[in-house]
């Protein structure tokens, strides 16, 4: 964590640039048949129906 500079903010990648969410779980997963959209629908659908 010291190496990676999460203490020192002037080194963290602008709002911008950082990746969604969606973006770092399809990098992660390597299903090439899954899409954005699929992993942002997963995810709008776990938050809407967390407490059911």
């Amino acid at each position: 964590m010291l190496r990676g500079g999460v203490w020192q903010p002037e080194l963290w990648l602008s709002v911008d640039a950082q990746p969604t969410s969606a973006e770092v779980t399809l990098a992660q997963l390597r299903m090439p048949d899954l899409t954005i959209a699929d992993i942002e629908q997963v995810e709008a659908d776990s938050l809407k129906y967390r407490y059911d």
